[in-house]
């Protein structure tokens, strides 16, 4: 049976920011591509103990109480997601790999007011020599560019979907009638339109909400129906640490 393991991301700074100012301001305060606080830093260590362990023999352990003998790893290119990857590679072994067509839904911006308007500016995202620098052990797009992976305006709102369509169809594509494991560390939005992709939710107003390094389980039984096994896990956190 394929299983597909979708981590959120550690705490960025943009969510600390979000809990300490008035959300009307919040959009113009956020930064574009943020890194880890040092909790979401502790999640990432904690999520990656926790991914860690292998699954023993026999059984059919629906909760992974046992463990996870994750086969594949990959991660979106925004920072929080690689630093939230990084350690759950080094400590199962696995290669990461990066995969930027999982990246949070509007992709790398900012935004500003100007009037009653609000301009919405995109931005680079870091380029090959960033990531080869600061993250060596990241495996790379033979296509990633210098100038910056993103490079383009705001993703539109009405392309998210599409997006996640896409995604699937290429987790079906690659691993479709195997018994892979695959870890994706991603963001919250994606998943959601990535949930509402494996069940065809047409509505545009939905939201499943994960906690920073959740982990959310869904298989593909060997006759091809999709299961929820289960959404949002934070066994791995202590109390303090659910963010």
């Amino acid at each position: 049976m394929l299983q597909f393991y979708f981590i959120r991301h550690g705490q960025p700074q943009n969510n600390h920011i979000m809990d300490t100012v008035d959300r009307k301001d919040y959009l113009f305060q956020r930064v574009e591509d943020p890194k880890l606080t040092p909790n979401g830093q502790r999640q990432a260590d904690l999520v990656a103990d926790f991914l860690a362990r292998p699954e023993p023999a026999g059984g059919n352990d629906l909760q992974n109480r046992g463990g996870f003998g994750l086969t594949h790893l990959h991660c979106s290119l925004m920072t929080r997601a690689v630093q939230t990857a990084l350690p759950i590679a080094r400590k199962t072994g696995l290669p990461l790999v990066a995969w930027p067509e999982v990246h949070e839904n509007g992709g790398v911006f900012l935004a500003e007011k100007q009037g009653e308007e609000i301009i919405w500016n995109g931005l680079p995202g870091k380029g090959r020599s960033y990531f080869e620098t600061n993250f060596p052990e990241l495996i790379l797009p033979d296509d990633l560019p210098e100038e910056g992976w993103w490079n383009r305006e705001k993703e539109p709102r009405e392309q998210y979907g599409r997006r996640a369509r896409a995604i699937v169809e290429q987790l079906l594509k690659d691993h479709g009638g195997t018994d892979h494991r695959v870890g994706i560390v991603m963001h919250g939005g994606i998943f959601s339109r990535i949930l509402g992709a494996f069940y065809d939710i047409e509505s545009q107003s939905y939201w499943f909400h994960l906690s920073n390094t959740a982990i959310s389980r869904v298989d593909i039984r060997d006759d091809g129906r999709v299961m929820m096994a289960y959404l949002n896990k934070v066994d791995h956190l202590p109390d303090d640490l659910i963010t």
